[in-house]
Parts: structure tokens; sequence; C-alpha cells
């Protein structure tokens, strides 16, 4: 059995605010998949909540959903909203992501 700390989305919460490249690889999501929009810490003294938003390919929508939604477990819970851009086919998708630590 893994330990949480040997997962790279157990440091999720001490990441630095506009560390991108660190959030990604915390995440486990490939590179070149989506975008990083915007994401946000919250929590006073310790952050307990993550708020997101990436822009995903329609072609990689299936596959970083799958990554994010496997992040789930006894310290983290994650939900996922979708936008679709595109007319009359989207081509990009808005993912809004929301990671908050289990009580």
């Amino acid at each position: 059995m893994e330990k949480s700390g040997d997962r790279g989305s157990a440091k999720l919460f001490s990441l630095e605010s506009h560390g991108h490249e660190e959030l990604a690889r915390a995440l486990g999501l490939a590179r070149g998949e989506y975008t990083i929009k915007w994401w946000w810490k919250y929590g006073q003294p310790a952050i307990d909540l993550l708020r997101g938003s990436l822009e995903v390919p329609g072609s990689k929508l299936g596959s970083t959903l799958s990554n994010l939604m496997n992040l789930n477990g006894p310290g983290l819970q994650v939900t996922a909203s979708c936008f679709p851009y595109g007319i009359p086919v989207p081509e990009v998708f808005r993912v809004e992501v929301e990671i908050s630590k289990s009580m």
C-alpha cells in the first residue's frame, strides 16, 4: 500500500500559488494535455482547499478527468465540472476543479 506522503497529490496544499509546473506534477497530469488558466489556495492558517480552472482539448478530456478523479481517496476529495467551447462541435473544454482535504 502506498503512503500518502509518497504521492505528489499529498504536496498539493504546500505548493506556491503560481507554481503551475509543480501543480501539474502533483496532479499527475501529463504536460501538454491541458493549460492551467488559474488556481488558488484557500484556508487560514493551513491550506485545505484548492480551486482551479484548466482548458483541455476535447481529445484529452477523458484521460484528464480520469486522472483527476483518481486522486480521490481517504485524504482528498476532488470534484470537477466542464463547460464546452466551440460551436457547433466543442474543441476545448473549461474544467473547473476543486480539491479539498478530507476531514
